[in-house]
């Protein structure tokens, strides 16, 4: 991959000033100016997670390994304490805590070795919920989402070697969440997830993921003279993650009846509101190119 985390950083900056233009365009429209008005504090709240996250990529070594750790022991507890309400038996705390050391530990690990772990264990948990002998235990909810996908997410990240690939997935959840955001607000009519994410609309699905693949493909020739073709492909696949993330975690808040994860910003709900997608799609970036020997 010819992309470097400080380009994947400038390019953070200027999708943001790119979307503080779309924003300032489209309120000028009469049609368009209540919706966008609704979106303006979301989007103020997108440059700080933008800003935080690019930042500490960008800055790497402890500083990275740090933030990493802290995102996988926040997002395990806050987890751990909606699971909880189903009677799962693993303290809040206690999950927030075990979750970021067994991610130091298995840093030291081959990454063949993390993504073989961590995929085995999706097939196990899968194929026992297919079977039924264990149907509707919270534990088995808890341990494929997040805490497998986030501890390849993590060790991986901690290790150094994956962090281009990491933060690539970041921009580009960011970038389809912001346009499926704007799409389902100005065109949305049809929801596409009634139960599990009433929010999300079809028609702002494939704004998100129309403009995405415009997006990565634009940005990825320019930067990095990739294939129009393959940077669109990686787009969609992470655009597919993405919502499978976010779907999970709703999934786990509709069974607990919770509406958010424990709040940590005003418009986004609890740290794995935020990071659900992108944990999701990180993790299935870095066991793809894990598998196909890019890493």
């Amino acid at each position: 991959m010819g992309v470097t985390v400080d380009m994947l950083a400038l390019t953070c900056a200027v999708l943001l000033g790119a979307g503080y233009v779309l924003f300032l365009a489209l309120g000028r429209m009469p049609r368009l100016a209540p919706a966008i008005r609704e979106a303006w504090p979301i989007l103020h709240t997108e440059t700080l997670i933008v800003g935080t996250v690019a930042g500490a990529f960008w800055l790497g070594g402890w500083v990275l390994t740090l933030a990493l750790l802290l995102l996988a022991g926040r997002t395990a507890y806050e987890a751990a304490s909606v699971a909880a309400r189903r009677g799962l038996p693993v303290p809040p705390v206690a999950a927030g805590l075990a979750l970021p050391l067994l991610c130091s530990v298995s840093a030291f690990l081959p990454m063949a070795i993390l993504i073989t772990v961590t995929l085995a264990g999706l097939a196990a948990g899968l194929a026992l919920r297919a079977a039924g002998t264990v149907r509707g235990a919270p534990w088995l909810d808890f341990v494929l989402f997040p805490v497998l996908p986030l501890f390849l997410f993590t060790a991986a990240g901690v290790q150094g070697l994956v962090s281009v690939w990491l933060l690539a997935a970041f921009i580009l959840v960011e970038t389809f969440d912001s346009y499926a955001l704007l799409g389902g607000k100005l065109f949305g009519r049809r929801r596409a997830f009634p139960s599990l994410s009433p929010n999300k609309t079809v028609e702002g699905l494939a704004a998100g993921a129309v403009m995405l693949m415009l997006t990565a493909a634009l940005v990825g020739a320019a930067l990095a003279g990739l294939p129009v073709l393959s940077s669109a492909a990686v787009a969609l696949f992470v655009g597919a993650l993405a919502v499978a993330g976010d779907l999970a975690a709703s999934r786990l808040k509709r069974l607990s009846g919770v509406k958010d994860y424990p709040r940590v910003l005003p418009h986004q709900g609890g740290l794995l509101d935020i990071a659900d997608a992108w944990i999701a799609a990180g993790a299935g970036l870095v066991a793809a190119v894990g598998l196909a020997g890019v890493a």
